[in-house]
């Protein structure tokens, strides 16, 4: 009875044959190990960071500006002070800035969520990498 273990028989001792693969060799994924380059993952973690900084400074510019133009735009309002004008362009500027700060927030958050990560996964394939050489270079053969 054959089965799709086995292989064709060499010089009648038959030979085993796993998935379809030859018994001659070739196919199927290779014994190599998967390969981290960790210095590109802290790079970047790092570039992450930095965006996060980025938009920080951005937001503050457009907070600036918006309370900048709804002040400019409540200054020609009769009587008051500028900030209690009547404008209502003045106060969706305020109200949108608002919106606005809240989704840079969010991103920031995310930046330094996904940046946190990309550090963790660094860290843990560098400690994996040194516990396998470790255990490796503990290993003794009769080879010497």
């Amino acid at each position: 009875m054959s089965t799709p273990f086995d292989g064709a028989s060499q010089g009648g001792t038959p030979r085993t044959r796993l998935n379809s693969v030859p018994a001659d060799g070739g196919g199927g994924g290779g014994g190599g190990g998967t390969n981290v380059d960790t210095q590109r993952l802290d790079e970047a973690a790092n570039a992450l960071v930095e965006l996060r900084g980025d938009t920080e400074n951005v937001d503050n510019g457009a907070d600036d500006d918006c309370l900048s133009a709804s002040r400019g735009l409540n200054k020609h309002t009769a009587g008051g002070m500028a900030e209690g004008g009547s404008w209502a362009t003045a106060g969706s500027l305020v109200t949108m800035d608002v919106r606005w700060g809240s989704q840079v927030q969010n991103l920031k958050r995310l930046l330094q969520d996904i940046s946190d990560k990309l550090h963790t996964t660094s860290g843990h394939y560098t400690r994996t990498e040194q516990e396998e050489r470790a255990r490796q270079n503990a290993i003794s053969t009769p080879f010497g």
